[in-house]
């Protein structure tokens, strides 16, 4: 009988766990709604904020009903409610804001590859490229509105790393940093702005780098770093003693990510370093996050890796690791240098 019993709440996690994409879609619509900074002042009824938005008043107090079931509201009486601590990093101006990841997540094009999931499984191939014909970087570049909410989204989960980043390692010794695929320069504007004596070069696609000024702007380093746009499977900018690669190789099978390394060796001088930022491969039956080996899998092509993987990689395009810092969670910064 206590097995019956252990099994059915087993049964029941399970359930939670299959039906997680609606959690997903209805924190989606709540940041496409801006529900959160609706609420920011305390708690309202759900017809207030529906007649706000232009809502359905029963189906707007549906959702937020849902939404309090999974504990980012709070629900009082009088079909009123007021934001959990989750609900808070909602906020467009929270701190720790999740908004722009919300509003990336429910986006058609990504839910549609997740759908096809099958696909990769049984034949390697990244689901968006059997689905769209072709890479999820080139569709983008198609898809402005779309690539504006993808780095939106990636800014802000860089912002809480990028502080770790920026502390985890002594920048101070390089005078010219070049952050290879840095998207709007998160990561680097946060570098720069603790390190004053560096001056940067932000590289990515040319329609990624457009939206970069405000960030820069917002951490006061814009007169201390150029922004280039152009293809890093073609070319990388020289000048560098430091080449920053942070969540780009995990993108790319091994063929496109050595030719990134390969690209950094034919310009880097004989005291530069790279510098690698990835997660590495998680442990057997560690909880994660984020699905990110998946994500890749689904929408890339690409792959986290172990150590002993970049350290390969990183051999056959002529560095050697000199050392490893496991921080910040779930990121690992590698040293490279030229041999």
């Amino acid at each position: 009988m206590d097995n019956f019993k252990e099994t059915q709440q087993a049964a029941i996690e399970l359930t939670k766990l299959i039906n997680g994409f609606q959690v997903s879609q209805i924190i989606h619509v709540a940041a496409a709604l801006g529900i959160a900074d609706r609420l920011r002042d305390g708690a309202r009824p759900s017809a207030d904020i529906a007649a706000e938005i232009g809502a359905h008043p029963r189906s707007l107090y549906r959702l937020m009903h849902a939404l309090a079931s999974a504990g980012v509201l709070e629900e009082h009486a009088n079909a009123s409610f007021s934001l959990t601590d989750m609900g808070e990093c909602l906020r467009s101006d929270s701190p720790n804001s999740r908004i722009a990841w919300a509003r990336n997540i429910g986006l058609p094009y990504g839910w549609q590859a997740w759908g096809n999931m099958l696909h990769s499984v049984m034949t390697g191939e990244a689901a968006f490229n059997h689905l769209y014909g072709e890479s999820v970087w080139d569709w983008r570049g198609k898809h402005l509105e779309e690539t504006r909410i993808f780095d939106e989204a990636m800014a802000e989960i860089s912002r809480g790393v990028s502080i770790g980043i920026a502390d985890a390692f002594d920048f101070s010794a390089f005078k010219r940093i070049v952050d290879v695929g840095g998207g709007i320069g998160e990561t680097l504007a946060a570098i720069l702005s603790r390190n004053h004596g560096c001056t940067g070069i932000l590289y990515d696609l040319p329609h990624v780098v457009a939206n970069a000024l405000t960030i820069l702007a917002s951490h006061g380093v814009t007169d201390r770093c150029e922004v280039i746009g152009g293809d890093m499977f073609t070319a990388i900018p020289p000048g560098g003693d430091a080449y920053i690669i942070k969540n780009v190789l995990l993108d790319d099978d091994d063929e496109r990510a050595s030719t990134i390394l390969k690209l950094c060796r034919s310009v880097i001088e004989p005291a530069g370093r790279v510098i690698l930022i990835e997660p590495l491969t998680t442990p057997p039956n560690q909880p994660e996050v984020s699905l990110l080996d998946m994500t890749m899998l689904v929408m890339t092509g690409g792959h986290k890796r172990t150590f002993e993987e970049y350290s390969t990689l990183l051999a056959e395009a002529g560095f050697e690791i000199e050392r490893a810092i496991a921080k910040p969670p779930p990121l690992t910064v590698l040293i490279a240098a030229p041999v």
